[in-house]
């Protein structure tokens, strides 16, 4: 955890549109200032992104080419042409693959599909592929969540006879792909109302618009659309979710919907990697659970085996089949988080090691030996952990030996756009594309330098005005006695939650912690506040408040989410701790302390008896120091140096350490309220700290 409100960037809005936006919606002032937050700050908006209602979901016939794209499809089932799914390998892609596949062979299509392998070929279509595609009969080539940027090896396609319909999300180069058609929102040309639908949902409108014009003759209609929705939705709810997509527009109907049949999946496949991934189905589906636990058990057949397994669960008619498969997505993603662990921690060293975080804007790392299918994931802890954006290169191909060409997976911050930063270093690159926040490229081993350059004098221009995503966007500040169920059963009311709807964030100021426990080995903290009288349950995790710093009495500044627990049939009301701090309060506390410390140097302020360290109080801190690795200079809060010392008190640590300082143990400065720089030095002999001169005129005192 941060620890560190520095980085809170809170919200702020005007109160009177707060009041008439909750006035006229009939709701809380505080869920107003979510929906204000959000963007919607009119009442229509807002009703219908609560509402969420598929009377909003757009003609598929508006998509650029959408037409062309139906009616080559179409002609190649008549005809009984062999057609071929061409999809990526991530999750976006296999769902679409599956939908697409399923689909046409209900309308009685001759189709198969074709999904490169990760390692051996890498992202996108291929010259090769396209080749062999020919040699097995195909005539029609359909990409799913690919190709956009493929304008030679489509040219290449039409070159040996085969015809190319693109649909696709990714950005687009100036260039388009010269074939059949091509479906994407992000074309310039293109007056879709919506632009941010996942690969798979774009798939899905070229099927509504098939399923229309055979029983519509193409005119839209809601009750087709709604039978497609019950057919698919759920796969393209995984992909939309998987793919990180805009859970806003249309994007948000598709999900709601989709969670909700997810809640009783008819797909076999599904309810296989459900039971395989420990979900329960009694619990609500949403969106985290999908993204979180599902996506990376798909997404791992892609990384670590091959991304056709993932298609076969879902097409799989066998739940015996299902099952066989799903437990290998989730061995595949045990031995996946085993790997992206061992880069992670190279990664890190490569940092420490080789660049200066103090005046580099974006990281760029590579390796010969990291795995081509993890240096995604671990490219996004980068990102967060050091708030910068962050590529990561390998050299392995999976033959022996270092490839001459590498694969890149990079990762962004808000307000840098990671696919503008590598057309910035176009010439370098083999290839590249992506989104925003993601993209993959290929490069030569000997242009990694240069490229490391390049982009690194574009991100130092990009971000000159201080583009930094906060460690936390804060909605708004809460009181005690919002913190009820009432409450979370209102903000309920804007899932699912996702990218640009993120879960709800607020600042929770001047709470008290009563308790402190450990979970699971220390993992974690259950803590109990209070604040105006009124106790609240919350939950830390992945911190161990205690060895923090933290302990009972302390008043405290909290960013939370507002959740429901149920245990035993029991609901109750209860924060998701995701940052502290020491409140202003506990600050002006320990500003006094000092202060009264420093009285103490000079003689001015005596100490009671209680407050002179003894020899065990000496040994217990200089243990601490001496274990903490203290030989170099660090900074350190006082308060966490004193986590588990709780006999020792904030003024006699001042005392015990500028003791250790007289004497020649260690060097001890104040660098700010709270905080100090400390470093143990080499001693020869025994030391007498009762001989100090601070010790003396302490001693001297209290026998007056």
């Amino acid at each position: 955890m941060l620890f560190d409100r520095n980085r809170w960037s809170i919200a702020e809005q005007e109160p009177v549109f707060v009041k008439e936006l909750a006035d006229s919606l009939g709701i809380s002032e505080l869920c107003a200032k979510l929906l204000i937050n959000r963007g919607y700050t009119d009442s229509a908006s807002a009703r219908a992104f609560m509402e969420k209602s598929d009377a909003f979901l757009y003609d598929p016939f508006l998509l650029k080419d959408m037409i062309p794209a139906t009616e080559r499809i179409r002609r190649a089932m008549e005809n009984g042409e062999k057609i071929t799914i061409y999809g990526d390998y991530d999750v976006d892609g296999v769902t679409s693959v599956s939908i697409l596949y399923m689909y046409l062979k209900e309308r009685g299509a001759f189709v198969d599909y074709y999904i490169p392998t990760r390692n051996g070929e890498g992202y996108g279509v291929s010259n090769a592929a396209f080749q062999m595609i020919k040699e097995a009969g195909t005539s029609l080539v359909v990409t799913v969540d690919t190709g956009i940027t493929a304008a030679e090896e489509i040219s290449y396609a039409a070159s040996i006879g085969l015809d190319v319909v693109v649909t696709d999300h990714h950005q687009c180069r100036p260039e388009l792909p010269q074939c059949a058609a091509v479906v994407n929102p992000m074309r310039p040309d293109c007056g879709y109302p919506f632009k941010e639908l996942s690969g798979v949902a774009v798939a899905f409108k070229v099927m509504c618009a098939l399923e229309l014009e055979y029983v519509n003759g193409g005119e839209y209609n809601l009750f087709t659309i709604k039978d497609m929705c019950r057919r698919y939705l759920d796969l393209v709810t995984i992909g939309t979710i998987a793919d990180v997509m805009p859970l806003c527009d249309e994007n948000r109907i598709l999900v709601y919907m989709g969670l909700s049949l997810l809640s009783s999946p008819k797909n076999i496949g599904v309810r296989a990697l459900f039971r395989a991934a420990g979900i329960d189905s009694a619990k609500k589906i949403t969106a985290s659970m999908i993204g979180y636990t599902i996506a990376p058990r798909i997404n791992a057949a892609g990384r670590i085996g091959n991304a056709a397994r993932a298609v076969q669960l879902f097409l799989s008619s066998s739940p015996r089949t299902a099952e066989v498969i799903a437990e290998e997505l989730c061995a595949a993603n045990r031995e996946r988080q085993q790997t992206e662990n061992e880069i992670l921690k190279e990664a890190l060293s490569q940092i420490e090691k080789e660049h200066d975080l103090k005046t580099e804007n974006i990281l760029v790392l590579a390796s010969d030996h990291w795995h081509p299918g993890v240096i995604g994931i671990v490219a996004s802890r980068i990102v967060e952990n050091f708030g910068k954006p962050a590529v990561l290169i390998t050299f392995d191909d999976g033959t022996p030996g270092a490839s001459d060409i590498g694969r890149g997976s990079a990762r962004s911050i808000a307000g840098f756009h990671i696919v503008e930063a590598l057309a910035s270093c176009g010439p370098l690159l083999i290839k590249y594309g992506g989104h925003e926040l993601a993209a993959g490229l290929s490069i030569k081993k000997e242009n990694v330098e240069e490229f490391r350059r390049c982009l690194e004098q574009f991100a130092a221009d990009s971000l000159r005005q201080g583009v930094r995503q906060a460690s936390f966007y804060v909605d708004a500040e809460i009181q005690a006695h919002e913190v009820t169920e009432e409450t979370a059963r209102e903000l309920s009311m804007l899932e699912p939650y996702g990218a640009k709807n993120p879960e709800p964030v607020f600042v929770f100021r001047n709470v008290k912690i009563k308790e402190i426990a450990p979970l699971s080995t220390g993992k974690h903290s259950r803590v109990i506040m209070e604040k105006d009288g009124k106790e609240i349950s919350a939950v830390c995790f992945g911190c161990n408040l205690l060895s923090e710093g933290f302990s009972a009495g302390d008043m405290t500044d909290l960013v939370c989410n507002i959740g429901i627990n149920e245990f035993k049939g029991k609901r109750t009301i209860q924060l998701i701790v995701r940052d502290i701090d020491y409140s202003a309060a506990f600050w002006k506390q320990i500003e006094k302390e000092e202060a009264d410390f420093d009285r103490i140097l000079t003689g001015d302020l005596c100490c009671s008896s209680d407050e002179i360290p003894v020899r065990t109080d000496f040994a217990a801190v200089y243990g601490v120091l001496k274990s903490g690795g203290y030989l170099t200079e660090k900074q350190v809060c006082l308060r966490k140096l004193l986590a588990g010392l709780p006999d020792i008190s904030y003024r006699k640590a001042n005392i015990i350490l500028e003791v250790f300082s007289e004497c020649g143990l260690c060097r001890f400065r104040r660098t700010g309220t709270g905080l100090y720089e400390l470093q143990l030095k080499e001693t020869q002999g025994k030391k007498d700290l009762f001989s100090a001169p601070l010790m003396k005129m302490l001693t001297k005192s209290v026998s007056e």
